[in-house]
């Protein structure tokens, strides 16, 4: 397989005056009737701004590549009250590879996206927002994709959920409008506050068993109309909305009569996405890197093709990993001996990338990729002073 490389938003919540609020819904009540009201209450639920124009929610598999780790699952145009069903006999009868949703949506089913997400979740299935551009057989995501509404739910529903740049996650607020109060009886405003609790209460504890920092349903509330709440990238983090990325700063530790420096990635490996830790070191007065899996089975009898990208300042070295310098450790690291060029361009360079290819009964090509900082260098240059034994 092929191996690549918060700020905290205190939020006050005011409490609202039940005499108040039943005044509001009663202005609701009479200009449509309650369980458009209670509809009103948890706005979300209705289509997003658009949506009523959109298609319904069509799927289709598309690639980057020729390998399964290229391939989404391309969900686009507007959520609807069949679309969980439709999602689930696409997934049963048509040919998908990958495991990844790609999705491009304005919204609509609040329920209907509620259970989207349940079944991305229940497969193991990543979600990342963007548009498809067809190149041919292949093609390529481009910036621009938005998930509104509805489709912010379903998107939280991923293993691992990605935004690149340059496309939206939206949450659409809720609002009490109408011209009269007073005029509906207590009874029906009961009935629709209950109806609205029930729902609120329904979206949290899927934001809970998805992982996510119930407090951005706080925020995906507030009080104008027509309004989206798109988070910004330190609050996707912060409410853990998208999977943390790539490689943690560089540590040394000590190790028998030397150091070893390592990165560990910051979220679990998952499908196609193996690597688990990169590391530096001296054996026997020779240098080495270990690139770590996370479940690879790896042979020592069928060695896999390796090779480290270094890039410093507009410059890159490429090295390629032959066979005679290369070593399995247990059944799941890679230990390859590098020259003195690439230990000196490991001192300063801003980007380490690199890939391990265990063969397709392993897993496929995985790949990472480490940014360094100042002291990352420093770090790595630290763990070549010293040999171990």
């Amino acid at each position: 397989m092929a191996l690549l490389f918060s700020r905290l938003t205190d939020v006050q919540v005011l409490p609202v005056q039940e005499n108040e609020m039943k005044k509001s819904l009663g202005r609701i009540f009479a200009a449509h009737g309650w369980r458009v009201a209670a509809f009103a209450v948890v706005a979300f639920i209705a289509l997003s701004p658009g949506a009523a124009r959109a298609e319904s929610m069509t799927f289709e598999n598309v690639c980057k590549g020729n390998n399964a780790a290229s391939c989404y699952v391309r969900a686009e145009g507007q959520i609807t009250a069949e679309t969980p069903a439709l999602f689930s006999s696409y997934l049963k009868n048509e040919h998908s590879d990958g495991n990844k949703v790609l999705l491009h949506s304005p919204g609509g089913s609040l329920i209907a996206g509620l259970e989207l997400g349940e079944l991305i979740r229940a497969r193991g299935m990543e979600t990342e927002i963007g548009i498809w551009k067809s190149e041919g057989t292949f093609g390529d995501t481009v910036d621009g994709g938005y998930c509104m509404s509805a489709c912010s739910y379903a998107f939280l529903g991923g293993e691992v959920r990605r935004i690149p740049d340059g496309n939206r996650l939206g949450f659409h607020q809720f609002y009490l409008s109408g011209e009269r109060a007073g005029q509906v009886p207590s009874s029906q405003v009961d009935q629709a506050l209950m109806s609205a609790q029930e729902l609120s209460s329904r979206i949290v504890r899927y934001l809970l068993e998805m992982g996510i920092d119930a407090r951005i349903f706080v925020l995906g509330t507030g009080a104008k109309p027509d309004d989206m709440f798109v988070p910004d990238a330190a609050q996707l983090e912060e409410f853990a909305l998208v999977t943390p990325e790539g490689f943690g700063a560089f540590f040394l530790e000590p190790y028998k009569q030397g150091l070893v420096a390592a990165s560990k990635r910051k979220s679990a490996t998952r499908l196609y996405d193996l690597a688990s830790q990169f590391s530096s070191y001296c054996r026997k007065n020779k240098p080495y890197v270990l690139i770590t899996t996370d479940g690879g089975i790896l042979n020592p009898d069928n060695l896999p093709t390796t090779s480290i990208n270094m890039f410093s300042k507009g410059r890159g070295i490429t090295a390629t990993a032959t066979k005679d310098i290369l070593r399995v450790v247990g059944d799941s690291s890679v230990e390859v001996e590098i020259n003195d060029k690439v230990v000196e361009l490991l001192s300063v360079s801003e980007r380490i990338e690199f890939s391990l290819f265990l063969g397709m009964s392993s897993g496929g090509e995985v790949r990472g990729a480490i940014d360094l900082s100042d002291m990352d260098r420093k770090i790595i240059a630290a763990s070549f002073h010293f040999c171990i034994g």
